[in-house]
This record gives structure tokens, sequence and C-alpha cells, in this order.
């Protein structure tokens, strides 16, 4: 290899090292109550989902003794 041609990837090598950087402990700590809180909200969700989901629960199990006391309402009315 040349002096010229290291000289440019040395050059390369540098300027992508500037570019990149490194994550200071500011941002690992920014990051991690980002996760945080996204673990928080999700946990916010799955609670409200599976009280939506007994609430649906229960009123499909009225909605189904409703209409089982209309069928046998309909079957009495039928026999007379």
């Amino acid at each position: 290899m040349s002096v010229k041609t290291l000289s440019k990837i040395s050059m390369l090598v540098l300027a992508a090292g500037l570019t990149v950087g490194c994550a200071s402990t500011s941002d690992l700590k920014a990051v991690q109550q980002d996760a945080n809180e996204a673990k928080s909200m999700a946990r916010n969700a799955m609670d409200t989902a599976n009280e939506a989901k007994s609430i649906a629960m229960d009123a499909k199990s009225v909605s189904m003794a409703t209409e089982e006391k209309i069928n046998r309402m309909f079957k009495k009315s039928m026999y007379k």
C-alpha cells in the first residue's frame, strides 16, 4: 500500500469514528427511561384490554340468558 492510500483510509476511518461517536451515560439513562415508560404504557393497555374482555364476557352471558328466556317464552306461546 502506498502512503497516499493509507492516509486516505485512515482519514475515512477517523471521519466515520467522529460521526458515529459514543453513547454517553445520560443518553443511556434517557433510553432506559423511555423503555420503562413504554413498558408502563403497555401494562396499562393490557390491564384495560383485560377489563374490557371481562365486561364483554359478562355482557355475553347476560345476552345468552336473555335469549334463553325469550326462547322459553316463545315456546310457551306456541303451545297455547
